[in-house]
């Protein structure tokens, strides 16, 4: 009898949950996923700028960025003497100060990662563009800004798991050859996809098709410096050479607007 009746109720249940079927909608009328997110051009914008925050870890917690790491791990600056620097004088004298010195560094990249990875996938959702350019734009930003997230991640670690799409995966580190590779294909696609727009014409405080050619030289003198190599491979095969290095650096040095000023002492107010 009890058989019976445990039966019957999943019979009731199953036709409950069928019969509810219209009722039911899994759609989110007040929150952003990748369901109803992108959309539009400003939705674009919005998804490239939650990148870009990820840097915001350099104000919040400066002794986890890779600037200051090298900075105070070198002769150039001291790891402060107070409490309150304790991590900057862990760098200072390469030790630990915490179970995880760098975890946070780790974490905050790795969100950078997955965004630029998002917005790499869904940009395409966007339909309708002020111009190929605008659209262009935001898509170089995004494979700048994955490629900068890993070099950070390269330089302070050697080797780490290397995710390019944003579904779940158990991932091994990939070997610096391999991040390197993966680094070089972003920023030679940011180059070919920037608009080549003179300095301010792409706006305040964004990536370009310059600061990508000017980030391609840093990752390969890095990469062939430290690792004594002549060339920095690509993903697929070939690799990028020190003439096609010089070339987009003449090319930034030339049309990018940007320039140096005239006088040193202009970079700082007088006191």
């Amino acid at each position: 009898m009890k058989k019976i009746t445990y039966i019957c109720s999943l019979a009731i249940g199953a036709m409950c949950l069928v019969g509810c079927e219209d009722f039911l909608d899994t759609e989110s009328l007040t929150k952003k996923n990748t369901g109803n997110f992108p959309k539009t051009e400003v939705d674009a914008q919005q998804m490239v700028a939650g990148i870009y925050t990820v840097m915001n870890n350099n104000l919040e917690d400066p002794e986890s960025d890779p600037f200051f790491i090298f900075d105070l791990a070198s002769d150039d600056r001291l790891g402060g003497g107070s409490q309150s620097n304790i991590g900057a004088q862990a760098c200072d004298r390469l030790m630990c100060n915490k179970k995880d010195e760098l975890l946070n560094l780790w974490d905050k990249r790795y969100q950078g990662i997955f965004r630029a990875n998002n917005a790499i996938e869904t940009m395409d959702n966007v339909t309708a563009w002020s111009s190929v350019e605008a659209k262009n734009q935001l898509l170089g930003e995004a494979y700048f800004l994955r490629a900068f997230y890993y070099f950070n991640l390269v330089q302070v670690f050697g080797e780490a798991p290397l995710r390019l799409k944003t579904a779940p995966e158990n991932l091994p580190k990939s070997s610096a050859d391999v991040i390197y590779a993966q680094i070089a294909s972003d920023l030679k696609t940011a180059i070919e996809t920037f608009p080549a727009k003179r300095y301010p014409d792409f706006g305040e405080g964004k990536a370009s098709k310059w600061a990508a050619e000017g980030m391609m030289a840093r990752v390969w003198l890095f990469y062939t410096g430290f690792y004594n190599k002549t060339s920095l491979p690509l993903v697929g095969g070939g690799s990028v050479t020190k003439d096609q290095v010089v070339a987009w650096l003449a090319d930034c040095i030339t049309n990018s607007g940007h320039g140096l000023v005239t006088d040193q002492r202009n970079l700082w107010p007088y006191t």
